[in-house]
């Protein structure tokens, strides 16, 4: 049976190539494709239009016997992902939309440092419905250069988006890297210097690829509430993040919240926040504005739940715990939300509710 992937590149280490200078920089258009084509783990052979066979080898050990067959597509100006805006978030989503009838799965190649966001992003975006596998990687090593993680990367890319598409867990927006793979809004990038730059702190991994591949789920996370159509983000959302720290600032924190829509509260510990008086009135008074306020632990495995006396005004005052999310989801998550043609008190709804999987629905303090 034949499997068609899309190879999208869109930018970051995993294509760049070494100047003059000793820098990483973004090369000409094709040399990509170019050194894809020089790797035998990746290449068999190229069909007409540009068909990459990627060799049977390779798949040898999928539960059933698959060719598959992908097309590279590399955008005209790469971009690294510290440059990456709502846009091109937006961009990326009406790609696979468009060429949705064409494949079989998809693959985003990405820059490491804001991956995790564009997945969460991903799986916001794109309407409940959608049901073939959006797979986000990258490297932390260019595919130019020897002892590249690149390779490994994109084989295991292809190989879930081929291979393993058939099954319901892997038909979401996912992440795969260093043999994982994610789910797209449970992940966090949590070392820029190893090949496991990735990890999902409070979620399991939906694959493990070792010498066999485990697959965790049977089923891919659906919300019971709604059925969410394609909805493209824009860059006037008035989305915030506060990070709480020791000696905060009236006045910077009155600051960020004038004029907010949304703000994410990255709080201490299990969402603990201080009891200032001066922090509770900010607070209530932009609560009574309409402003979202949605709870976010700021430890990298911490859970937000109700068990201290210190913080048990920010339910009075309107905030909504966020329970597991990752900051990378609940930044999405908010944008999303105030790009819906709602009122405050759905909005709030939304918050309140996992919608694509991004938190557990209900977690107990004891």
């Amino acid at each position: 049976m034949e499997k068609r992937v899309l190879l999208y590149y869109t930018g970051g280490t995993i294509g760049m190539v070494l100047d003059d200078k000793g820098d990483l920089t973004p090369g000409k258009p094709g040399d990509f494709t170019k050194e894809v084509k020089r790797h035998p783990e990746l290449f068999e052979k190229e069909e007409e239009d540009g068909w990459i066979v990627l060799p049977q080898k390779a798949t040898d050990d999928c539960p059933s016997q698959y060719i598959v067959k992908y097309l590279i597509e590399e955008v005209e100006k790469p971009i690294d992902s510290s440059n990456m805006l709502p846009e091109e978030w937006n961009v990326i989503a009406e790609k696979i939309l468009y060429e949705a009838h064409k494949f079989d799965g998809f693959i985003v190649l990405h820059g490491t440092d804001t991956m995790a966001y564009t997945s969460s992003a991903l799986s916001f975006i794109l309407p409940n419905e959608f049901s073939k596998p959006v797979i986000l990687s990258g490297a932390q090593r260019t595919l130019f250069e020897p002892r590249s993680d690149a390779v490994e990367n994109i084989l295991g890319s292809l190989l879930m988006a081929g291979c393993y598409g058939y099954h319901p867990t892997i038909q979401q927006v996912s992440l795969f890297f260093d043999n994982k793979l994610f789910q797209g809004n449970r992940v966090t990038k949590f070392d820029s210097n190893s090949f496991e730059a990735f990890t999902s702190p409070k979620f399991k991994p939906l694959v493990e690829m070792g010498v066999d591949i485990t697959v965790n789920y049977t089923e891919r996370w659906c919300s019971t509430i709604c059925h969410t159509p394609y909805r493209p983000l824009g860059n006037d959302s008035d989305a915030r993040l506060l990070v709480l720290y020791p000696g905060i600032q009236e006045d910077f924190v009155r600051s960020a919240l004038e004029h907010a829509g949304g703000v994410v509260l990255a709080s201490f510990g299990s969402g603990n926040v201080p009891s200032f008086d001066w922090l509770q009135e900010a607070v209530k008074e932009a609560s009574k504005r309409e402003v979202l306020f949605l709870n976010c632990s700021q430890v990298f495995k911490g859970v937000v739940v109700p068990i201290y006396d210190v913080s048990s005004w920010l339910t009075e005052a309107g905030v909504v715990s966020g329970r597991d999310i990752t900051p990378e989801a609940a930044l999405t998550k908010m944008i999303w939300v105030l790009q819906e043609d709602l009122s405050y008190t759905e909005r709030k709804e939304l918050l309140e509710r996992s919608i694509r999987g991004e938190m557990t629905e209900m977690i107990d303090p004891k």
